[in-house]
């Protein structure tokens, strides 16, 4: 009786550990097996650069880097990425030889990216899509460019502006426009209220701006009842001493 008890305790246990455990299929099995590990052979030397301290408007950093085949098997670069836009790397040579030794262009765009930079190039190759074969990173400082003229490209005498037209979608909304005091004063800007299409109020962030010193138009427009033209008007900018056809921002509605 104790070994029947005993017999059915135990096929008891059997079924609950069967029942905890995924049995695996053997051609599952062996296809796992077959598989092979991401070997380490593709190699950049040295596996890090550094570009130094460069200025924000210094223009494009170039450099190179060497990856090199420490293995005995021929390998093919699928692909090389990079996690940021402002870093490109390129490669003349894609098939490196076992021991062989190939160049990668490397390009670094600083403007918009002051501060410290650690970007990464991501080497693929025929071994697998999914884990790159070797990374490179970049390192480096960006300092802030003092003048950022060039960023905005469009002139009302001294006053430069990131965008000379205001574009409206029709709905209530507040835009918002940089500018830039490019002259040697400072400016006390205003706009002509007179003259401001219908539903438009305008202010200048800050209503003063240094020499060199950045700021906003701030746009908010209410729309009336009445049908909108397509193009709503000008906004004429005092301060500026130009004679107010040089003055004046376009107002339009986006189609």
């Amino acid at each position: 009786m104790r070994r029947a008890c005993a017999l059915v305790v135990a096929l008891c246990v059997a079924q609950l550990l069967l029942a905890q455990i995924r049995i695996i299929p053997q051609d599952v099995v062996r296809k796992a097996a077959e598989i092979e590990p991401i070997v380490n052979t593709l190699q950049f030397t040295p596996n890090g650069a550094n570009f130094g301290t460069i200025d924000e408007m210094s223009g494009v950093w170039q450099g190179r880097a060497r990856l090199r085949n420490m293995g005995a098997d021929t390998l093919v670069v699928t692909q090389i990425k990079t996690t940021c836009g402002c870093l490109r790397a390129e490669s003349a040579k894609r098939v490196v030889a076992p021991n062989e030794e190939v160049a990668v262009a490397l390009k670094y765009y600083p403007r918009g990216h002051a501060g410290r930079v650690k970007q990464r190039v991501l080497v693929y190759t025929n071994r697998s899509t999914e884990q790159p074969s070797a990374v490179l990173t970049l390192t480096g400082l960006v300092t802030a460019a003092e003048d950022r003229s060039d960023d905005y490209p469009y002139t009302r005498g001294v006053l430069r502006l990131r965008q000379d037209t205001i574009r409206l979608s029709g709905e209530r909304e507040v835009l918002r426009i940089a500018i830039m005091n490019g002259g040697s004063t400072e400016l006390a800007l205003s706009a002509d209220e007179n003259l401001l299409p219908k539903g438009v109020k305008v202010r200048f962030e800050p209503s003063k701006i240094s020499p060199k010193g950045q700021g906003f138009v701030v746009v908010e427009y209410n729309p009336t009842t009445e049908s909108i033209p397509a193009n709503l008007g000008k906004i004429y900018i005092k301060g500026l001493n130009l004679p107010p056809r040089q003055s004046a921002i376009d107002v339009v509605l986006k189609r």
